[in-house]
């Protein structure tokens, strides 16, 4: 993994959390236990911090980063999907899930158990309440998450969680 100290400052990453070889973790960025970041991220603590929550998983190719003197907050089981960006000051509380390709724009606020669907793009100082869809670009609410939607992200980041486990233990670069 690429773990880079900036201007004295170093990244933290805790107990059982993966970060992929190729990843990029820049500065002042705080990882808790159990996550997973994937293959081509990059999370950027240069002119802010970033504090990922205990058992969230950061997924492929998705950039994190924020603007001077401030924070992205990724809560504890959190879900990001594939290729998205996440621009801070943001906040996305416990539970919450990022759909692939979607972007988390400045002054935002996912609230607890909320879903950003695939694609979507919340503008600047949008929320999205606790237990809510929001889908569209720009992003709307749409509806309430369902239970069978609750289910498949609590087993993703599950799967997540598990994944990091597996890759500490049998990732091995081979060329």
């Amino acid at each position: 993994m690429a773990l880079y100290e900036f201007e004295g400052i170093t990244p933290q990453v805790g107990a059982g959390s993966f970060i992929h070889p190729e990843a990029v973790v820049i500065g002042d960025v705080k990882i808790g236990l159990n996550c997973f970041i994937g293959a081509h991220c990059t999370l950027r603590g240069d002119y802010g911090s970033i504090v990922v929550g205990n058992g969230s998983n950061i997924q492929d190719n998705t950039v994190v980063h924020m603007d001077v003197g401030t924070v992205a907050l990724i809560g504890e089981n959190v879900l990001i999907g594939h290729s998205c960006v996440i621009h801070g000051p943001c906040v996305l509380k416990d539970g919450c899930t990022v759909g692939m390709m979607s972007i988390v724009s400045m002054g935002c606020t996912m609230e607890e158990k909320s879903f950003l669907g695939l694609g979507s793009v919340l503008i600047p100082g949008k929320t999205v309440p606790s237990g809510m869809v929001a889908m569209g670009s720009p992003a709307q609410v749409v509806k309430e998450v369902s239970v069978q939607l609750q289910h498949y992200n609590t087993r993703g980041i599950m799967l997540y969680r598990e994944l990091a486990g597996r890759c500490l233990e049998g990732l091995k670069r081979i060329d």
